[in-house]
C-alpha cells in the first residue's frame, strides 16, 4: 500500500494571498452597494408613509367638513376667519364652528373644540349664489342660501409632506 504525500512545491493546492485580497475587495464593494440600496429603500418608505398618513388625515378632514356643510340648515356666516353655521341632524340642529388659528383648522360643536388638521397655512371660502362665485356668505341683506361652497386649505410646507392649496367643492342639496 502506497501513501501519497503532498508535495509542498505543488502550486495547484490553494489560493494565493493576492487572490484572497481581490476576492475580499470584491465582496466589500458588493456589500457597500447592498447597504446603500437598503438605506435608499428605507428612506423612500419613510417618506411614502409620511405622505400617506398626511393624505389619510386630509381625506378624513375633508369628509367631515363636507358632511357638515351638506347638512347646512342656516348660515354660513363668516366672522373674522371663522365659519359659523347650523347643521341639521336626526337629533336636531346644532351649531358648528370652523376656524383657522395657530397653523391648525379647528372644529367646534357645543363646548368642544378640537384641532382637526395641523400644518395649515391658511383657509379660504367661496360661495356660489345667484349664478356667481362670491366670498360673501349669507347675510341679513342677502339671505339667499348658497348652492355650493368651495373650501380652500393652504397646507404649510413640512418635511416629507406636500404643501400647497387643497380645494374641495361642496354642492349643497336644494333642501334639507
Amino acid at each position: 500500500m502506497s501513501v501519497s504525500v503532498p508535495n509542498p512545491t505543488d502550486e495547484s493546492g490553494g489560493f494565493t494571498l493576492v487572490e484572497l485580497l481581490v476576492s475580499l475587495l470584491l465582496f466589500a464593494l458588493i456589500s457597500l452597494a447592498g447597504v446603500g440600496l437598503v438605506e435608499t429603500v428605507i428612506g423612500v418608505q419613510q417618506r411614502t408613509e409620511g405622505r400617506s398618513e398626511r393624505l389619510s388625515e386630509l381625506q378624513r378632514v375633508l369628509y367631515l367638513v363636507t358632511a357638515d356643510i351638506e347638512q347646512l340648515s342656516s348660515g354660513p356666516l363668516i366672522e373674522g376667519g371663522t365659519m359659523v353655521f347650523t347643521r341639521s341632524s336626526a337629533v336636531g340642529d346644532y351649531p358648528v364652528v370652523y376656524r383657522f388659528a395657530d397653523g391648525a383648522l379647528y372644529r367646534q360643536t357645543g363646548d368642544t373644540e378640537l384641532p382637526i388638521l395641523m400644518g395649515v397655512a391658511g383657509m379660504g371660502l367661496r360661495f356660489y349664489k345667484n349664478g356667481a362665485w362670491t366670498v360673501t356668505p349669507v347675510t341679513q341683506e342677502d339671505p339667499v342660501r348658497p348652492e355650493a361652497v368651495e373650501l380652500i386649505l393652504e397646507l404649510a410646507p413640512q418635511p416629507s409632506q406636500t404643501a400647497g392649496p387643497v380645494r374641495r367643492l361642496i354642492e349643497l342639496p336644494d333642501e334639507i
